[in-house]
């Protein structure tokens, strides 16, 4: 009796071992954020980056140094900001592509996302994008009657600024360059605060019109962040996420906090 309920002991600690040491020994898929700027003006943000010629010689040989040093990391999966509902068509040109049919246009999700996967030799490229749309103006009448518009201008001043300066960086650096730069800690808060520092005030405690209209941008990045984790399997052990730098912070708050992933900072790939 006794050598049996030792050997029945024995065997639940072996279980609960065998439990915990799986646990410990989950693989985290690996994921890199890619805040970008966008290389044509789809015209859907209320500033925008002026364009440049991303088709000139000079953008695409960057583009090359970009790609190349990206497809080191072996990633087996790439998510851009397009639509979900899109896969197919973009599956259809991505094929194309690949098969030399297919020119790429100006948009950095193929000039980045569909290059990249072609020296990958991804089979797919994956639309996880889900778009909602703003209240723009309810919060710009909120504003008016609450003598509010002051935060309207300051944020207006702000985001110039933010643009200014990467559109100088863009003027005077590389494609790489300018992602390292606008992908800095201190580059993503300063886009996440237009909203939380001068849109959340708007109509507080009345209408709350620029606290909704922060629900609706969180909304659609939580959107977003369930498309990646749904899309991402076990077998993706490196995912690269390329999306408008807005984006960034909070996908980063949002997947940091899911223990099945691990972020991988921009700068330590981009060096």
């Amino acid at each position: 009796m006794t050598f049996i309920k030792t050997l029945s002991t024995f065997l639940i600690s072996l279980l609960l071992v065998t439990a915990t040491f799986g646990q410990e020994s989950k693989q985290k898929t690996k994921i890199l954020l890619i805040g970008t700027i966008h290389f044509e003006n789809p015209h859907t943000d209320t500033f925008e980056l002026k364009t440049d010629d991303f088709l000139s010689a000079k953008r695409q040989s960057e583009l090359e140094d970009l790609t190349n040093v990206l497809s080191q990391t072996k990633a087996t999966k790439i998510m851009i900001e397009r639509p979900i509902e899109n896969q197919r068509s973009a599956d259809s040109l991505y094929s194309l592509y690949l098969t030399g049919h297919y020119k790429l246009t100006v948009s950095e999700r193929e000039q980045i996302g569909f290059r990249l996967g072609k020296k990958l030799k991804l089979n797919q490229i994956s639309c996880v994008d889900k778009f909602y749309g703003l209240h723009d103006s309810l919060m710009a009448v909120t504003a008016k009657e609450n003598n509010q518009l002051y935060l309207l201008k300051d944020l207006g001043t702000h985001a110039k600024a933010l643009i200014n300066d990467y559109d100088n960086q863009l003027k005077k650096g590389t494609i790489t360059e300018v992602l390292k730069y606008i992908n800095k800690p201190e580059e993503l808060k300063r886009n996440l605060s237009i909203y939380l520092k001068f849109i959340a005030k708007i109509g507080a405690g009345k209408n709350f019109a620029g606290a909704e209209y922060v629900s609706e941008w969180y909304l659609r990045n939580l959107a977003i962040y369930s498309n990646i984790i749904t899309q991402t399997n076990a077998n993706d052990k490196y995912v690269i996420l390329l999306f408008g730098q807005g984006h960034i912070p909070i996908l980063k708050h949002l997947l940091q906090n899911n223990d099945d992933f691990e972020i991988v900072e921009v700068n330590n790939v981009l060096k």
